[in-house]
């Protein structure tokens, strides 16, 4: 059995976020030559029963029984609150209860020789610089800001906890811990069986997003809604896996350049906007456009008209090439657009994905004569709760729904300033708000609710100083972003500024809503006084409505 995280292909079923993200934060910070196992379930010949959330292995060393704890975690008063409730038992009680559990078990199995047992404790979902104080907690502890380094982390918690103590002449309790943890699942469906997830994801598959993929060898086409954070983009590209493993050739298209890029930059080759996909094809049959002019010098009404053009002239050199078609952000597709996708798919597999709350151009409709069945995702997991239960009260279907508890929550915050003059310094200070706080350049969006003829702060190369590049720049993956709310639709950031709130003269609600369900993590709106007085929603936070 070779070192290394258990199960390997995804953790076992849970409903549990936080041992969810801390099984992909050991996938790639476990320590080289260590073991960890997620769920380790036993049940001794005496009756007694335990589980273990993680046990790690550390050889010549010992083992670490990891207890996970999700939500927001505090002391008030010397009672732990988990979410504002009180926890039933201390953080560690179930971990050192499943340990005495555990070691029966081994001996149970004739291992006389043990090492020494520690029990520690993680909180996926809380970040903190200093630890409780509270004594059987003190230096067993990993919070929310541990995850990106636990191969720093990992080895500073085991010399605190097993320096010291007793070592085994060998390993041979590793083989036998393997043995419980594999003897002891039940043969449950797990997402990891179901679906590989490429090794950069963010998320894992829900049961309904697997549904969904489940449902590509009874369905030729197939349109799939589901709000902002409900795992679109997710399943689209899992499907182009689905569909290359029964030997077809997708290409995935979308409506904005950023989307299709990042896709690219991500290992999904073959996705590009409508647009760019049918001059490609074009300019590969010699068909002649305005004149000759290059890509760069057509007019809006020419790339209006590119698709029509390409499925007039010509398509069947790519039909050749791709045998199955998915629609990524399928309700800002034009009739020319889908024209286009009409020809590359005739007869062939197409799947779109959609969310209608945030379709912009009122005359812009998925034709839903081409797709037989539909399928509704109905979680959403890109935003924390309370933000994207802000944000539902700029969404058509949910206007009037309630806001967080007193309207005020650690997710967002509202910057007022004076005036329009006073927008950059502002938002560069946020900037570096987020920059001492930790944040990576790669890690914040600036967006503008104005379009692209109308921001100011979104059209440069920076921002006060602050170098900037836009959603669709090739090194866009490692910098600081600064773009307008549309160009950055189907892409995300743990923390995202909204500004330039009054530069949105059409549509105000749905662009507010694209804005704030980009962020992750959290959002700060950065807005002139005169702009949020003429916003109830914002004037709320801010404590002014």
């Amino acid at each position: 059995m070779p070192p290394g995280l258990y199960p390997q292909a995804g953790p076992r079923p849970t409903t549990s976020r936080a041992e969810q993200a801390l099984y992909r934060a050991l996938g790639t910070g476990l320590p080289e030559g260590w073991t960890a196992w997620h769920s380790l379930r036993v049940r001794t010949g005496r009756g007694f029963e335990g589980e273990g959330d993680f046990v790690i292995a550390v050889p010549g060393r010992g083992v670490i029984l990891l207890e996970v704890k999700g939500g927001a975690l505090e002391v008030r008063d010397g009672q732990w609150l988990q979410n504002g409730r009180r926890l039933e038992r201390m953080p560690r009680e179930q971990a050192l209860g499943f340990r005495a559990t555990l070691l029966n078990k081994l001996k149970e199995g004739g291992l006389r020789e043990l090492p020494f047992f520690a029990v520690a404790v993680a909180f996926p979902d809380t970040a903190f610089s200093v630890e409780p104080t509270q004594g059987d907690v003190q230096g067993a502890l990993l919070g929310q800001q541990d995850l990106p380094y636990l191969s720093d982390a990992l080895p500073e918690l085991a010399s605190r906890l097993l320096d010291g103590k007793r070592v085994p002449a060998d390993d041979a309790w590793i083989a036998a811990l393997h043995a419980l943890w594999g003897h002891t699942w039940a043969p449950r469906l797990t997402l990891g069986d179901r679906v590989r997830l490429r090794a950069d994801e963010l998320l894992p598959l829900d049961a309904d997003q697997v549904a969904v993929l489940d449902l590509v060898d009874e369905n030729e086409r197939l349109l799939v809604s589901g709000g902002p954070g409900t795992g679109k983009t997710l399943v689209a590209r899992e499907l182009c896996g689905r569909f290359e493993a029964r030997g077809k050739r997708p290409v995935l298209l979308c409506s904005t350049r950023a989307l299709a890029t990042a896709l690219r930059a991500g290992g999904l080759k073959n996705s590009w906007t409508v647009r760019q996909f049918a001059a490609e094809l074009l300019e590969a049959t010699t068909q002649t456009v305005q004149d000759g002019a290059p890509q760069e010098q057509w007019t809006a009404e020419t790339w209006d008209r590119v698709p029509t053009l390409a499925a007039e002239r010509g398509i069947e050199p790519v039909r050749e090439l791709f045998d199955a078609v998915i629609v990524d952000e399928a309700q800002d597709l034009s009739d020319s657009d889908w024209t286009f996708v009409r020809a590359l798919s005739d007869g062939r597999p197409l799947w779109a994905f959609m969310d209608e709350g945030q379709r912009f151009w009122d005359e812009r409709q998925c034709p839903r004569e081409l797709f037989p069945a539909s399928f509704k995702l109905p979680g959403r997991y890109r935003c924390p709760d309370a933000l994207a239960r802000f944000a539902d009260q700029y969404r058509a279907a949910t206007a009037g729904a309630p806001p967080p508890p007193d309207g005020a929550f650690d997710e967002l915050r509202v910057v007022p300033v004076d005036d329009e003059a006073a927008l950059e310094s502002a938002v560069v200070a946020e900037i570096h708000r987020a920059r001492k706080d930790g944040a990576r350049p790669e890690h914040i969006a600036v967006l503008s609710l104005g379009g692209q003829t109308r921001t100011t702060l979104c059209a440069r190369g920076d921002i006060g100083g602050v170098p900037v590049v836009r959603a669709d720049d090739p090194d866009a993956h490692d910098a600081l972003v600064a773009d307008t709310f549309l160009r950055f639709k189907g892409l995300e950031r743990p923390y995202v500024i909204v500004t330039e709130l009054a530069r949105g003269t059409k549509k105000y609600d749905v662009r507010m809503h694209v804005a704030l369900t980009r962020a992750t993590v959290g959002c700060v709106v950065v807005a002139t006084r005169e702009a949020i007085a003429g916003d109830a929603r914002l004037a709320g936070v801010l404590g002014d409505g």
